[in-house]
């Protein structure tokens, strides 16, 4: 890579948590693969007064990291730069001082990236910050971590501030979730296989169930998770995009820009939810016979009245000529009995005339994690019983065919923002429409059921399926 395809990452907020565990290691791996060079500094921001020692001491690379190569580790501390800089107190020309002389340094090009790892009431004044830094001899593109916004009304004015600074096509939003490797394979499962997207609507699918399930409780979250809840955490974005990425028509093109048009699409022929649509629930003490866990207003920095949720579960249908009539149910929660995400398109149960039997429904099974893959159900006669089906898998396996050492999400979330590559990042249009839909759901929903903590979630989003005569798969 020369000079002039190079760029500076900017980060602020390296203190925290995410830069640790998820940034750093990301970087690590691009200059593994040869996507970040000696021309590529890394700054890391921050209000501690740490030593370059003390910060590279911070980040645990150890524990995050593993046993990294010792070159790779070596190149990786070379390019690292902590610099203090105080948000309450920096201004724009101490900035450029900053970047300035780092630039310098490695004789790097115009490139900006910068990451904000910090909350979201920040992020408003620290675009104004950056506005000085968009330029003609380079690129310049901000990524603003989730969540943006807590409603409708306040991610619009976020939006309005930001896009006062920057462009569209400057801003990155990110979903963690689109880097997973089996979101981004949806798009190909769905659009490069003739055999599943000839069949891939009402007339053959029967309903989709989308189910994120966390085993944790909020742990150290606690004073973020209770002004969030699962609504704002979880369903307004990864479950959302999910379910755009399993109901968006063909996209013109594989451009990242197509792809969203069409997630957006989706979005807006979501029907608005009713009351009977959405089920919230709360965890309560409980849990396994080797394990009791604490309710979720037992944990520390809850509020004792709190009546935040930690479920969500859904009942969905987008009004388009493809999915007319077919209902998207979604669920997520924390506590609950194991860690999964998956999703299953059900198809319709059609009989042979004439044929006795217990056959099931077949089923395309998509793995999220933790055991990354694709499962097709389908049935097969069982041996020496001529009246009587049996469902089998046809199994892919994604780790066991593409080795162990595919990228992580925010390894491609990097990689992207780097080539200028948007799909994993959420549009304003679609964000819009997805707190448009929240804000309604917010509206009709009841008050928390409980349901005990290590469980599968609360008895009344059981009902929601069975009212339909359907069932949790």
């Amino acid at each position: 890579m020369m000079k002039e395809q190079s760029q500076m990452i900017v980060i602020f907020g390296s203190t925290g948590d995410l830069a640790k565990r998820k940034l750093i290691p990301a970087l690590y791996r691009l200059i593994e693969r040869g996507q970040l060079t000696s021309h590529s500094p890394i700054v890391c921001l921050g209000r501690n007064d740490f030593t370059q020692a003390q910060f590279i001491n911070s980040l645990q690379l150890d524990a995050f990291i593993g046993e990294g190569k010792s070159a790779v580790l070596a190149e990786l501390n070379r390019a690292i730069n902590y610099c203090f800089f105080d948000l309450a107190g920096g201004t724009p020309a101490d900035l450029q001082k900053i970047l300035r002389d780092i630039r310098d340094k490695y004789d790097c090009s115009g490139n900006l990236l910068f990451y904000l790892a910090l909350p979201t009431t920040m992020f408003s004044s620290v675009a104004t910050l950056l506005k000085p830094f968009i330029a003609d001899d380079g690129w310049t593109r901000v990524v603003f971590e989730k969540p943006f916004g807590e409603d409708l009304v306040s991610a619009t004015r976020l939006n309005e501030d930001i896009s006062a600074v920057f462009d569209e096509e400057q801003i990155y939003r990110v979903d963690h979730y689109l880097g997973k490797e089996l979101v981004q394979n949806i798009l190909y499962l769905r659009f490069a296989n003739e055999i599943f997207s000839c069949g891939w609507n009402n007339g053959a699918i029967d309903h989709v169930q989308i189910t994120v399930s966390e085993s944790l409780g909020v742990e150290e979250r606690a004073s973020y998770y209770d002004k969030s809840g699962a609504v704002r955490d979880m369903l307004q974005n990864h479950l959302l995009q999910l379910l755009s990425f399993i109901a968006m028509e063909p996209p013109l093109s594989g451009h990242g820009n197509a792809i969203r048009n069409e997630a957006a699409k989706v979005m807006g022929c979501l029907r608005l939810p009713q009351p009977g649509d959405v089920v919230l629930g709360q965890y309560d003490q409980g849990g396994a016979e080797t394990q009791e866990y604490l309710g979720y207003l037992q944990e520390e920095g809850v509020p004792a009245d709190s009546t935040t949720e930690t479920y969500v579960a859904l009942r969905a249908y987008i009004d388009t000529k493809r999915w007319q009539g077919v209902p998207f149910y979604l669920r997520t929660g924390k506590r609950l009995e194991k860690r999964y995400a998956e999703i299953k398109i059900v198809f319709k149960h059609h009989s042979l005339n004439g044929l006795v039997g217990d056959d099931e429904a077949n089923m395309l099974i998509i793995r999220i994690q933790p055991d990354e893959g694709i499962a097709l159900a389908f049935n097969v006669r069982k041996p020496g019983e001529s009246y009587h089906a049996e469902s089998v898998l046809m199994d892919f396996c994604h780790h066991c065919h593409f080795g162990p050492n595919t990228p992580e999400a925010y390894e491609a979330i990097m990689s992207s923002v780097i080539e200028g590559d948007p799909l994993l990042f959420t549009r304003w249009d679609w964000l819009q429409q997805s707190w448009q839909f929240i804000d309604q759901l917010k509206a009709v929903a009841s008050p928390p059921v409980l349901y005990r903590a290590g469980s599968a979630g609360p008895v009344e989003a059981d009902k929601l399926l069975q009212g339909d005569g359907r069932e949790w798969l």
